[in-house]
């Protein structure tokens, strides 16, 4: 049998048809990703505008405050609703806190806005939480927004409002009053402030907490708090009354002083 050489070999040829749909997918794959990118630039982004509404008169607010007056530490929490991290501390750690060293008036706890531009709903529930405080209700509806943050947050909802006005029936306040309140917005200068002192306290993230003259951006266990504050009261030259048991002992507060939260 007779070779024929490399150079005069016929090369194989293709099938029409098999090079017409290779084409074709390639012009299928082209048109998707223009069609992909094109609603990548089109759709909502995860950041959402600020909600700022600079036509309204400036106001002064310096949040909301529970515990003793005469309380030696006052701890400062700048949170944001909708913050996953600001919710485990609220819903996991600051029982204990309250119980423990707001209720025996070691500590005072003052909250502050500080609403993400991330988070969808988070002006919202800052306003919910003003309407809530008209009726002497803020910590009740401060504790039911953190438990409930699944239900209202920019995923689950578009329509929060709807939500909030469940949880003010739930906590026993006008519903009347309540809905008038959120529909007209009736506290958004007072949201605009409270950023804004956080803006000013140079607060990067949430939660923030001040512990006297120490900025923590994170969402503490007790025993870590416990420790802050102790840190603060030896600073202060204030007796240092903090429970000395660990975070998970129980009867913490056992022969502390007892001062009503409040008082």
């Amino acid at each position: 049998m007779v070779n024929t050489p490399a150079k005069q070999r016929t090369p194989a040829r293709r099938d029409p048809k098999s090079t017409r749909i290779f084409y074709l997918a390639l012009a299928v794959i082209a048109v998707a990703g223009i069609g992909a990118l094109g609603y990548l630039s089109q759709r909502p982004r995860a950041q959402v505008v600020t909600q700022v509404d600079s036509t309204l008169p400036k106001v002064q607010s310096n949040g909301y405050v529970m515990g003793s007056p005469s309380a030696p530490i006052e701890v400062v929490e700048f949170g944001d609703f909708e913050c996953p991290q600001c919710g485990r501390w609220a819903t996991l750690t600051e029982p204990d806190v309250r119980t423990r060293l707001v209720q025996p008036g070691i500590v005072r706890m003052r909250y502050i806005d500080f609403p993400l531009s991330m988070h969808r709903n988070t002006w919202q529930a800052s306003r919910a939480a003003a309407c809530a405080d008209e009726q002497g209700k803020f910590w009740p509806m401060h504790d039911k927004l953190f438990e409930t943050q699944d239900e209202w947050n920019g995923i689950a909802t578009r329509s929060p409002d709807d939500v909030f006005k469940r949880l003010a029936g739930q906590l026993g306040l006008n519903q009347q009053q309540f809905n008038q309140c959120v529909d007209t917005r009736k506290y958004q200068a007072k949201i605009q402030a409270h950023e804004a002192l956080a803006l000013q306290r140079r607060a990067e993230g949430t939660p923030t907490f001040v512990i006297g003259n120490q900025m923590v951006t994170q969402a503490l266990t007790y025993d870590e708090f416990k420790k802050l504050v102790d840190q603060a009261l030896a600073k202060s030259g204030a007796p240092l009354r903090t429970p000395v048991e660990s975070g998970a002992t129980k009867g913490a507060t056992k022969g502390a002083r007892k001062t009503p939260a409040g008082q």
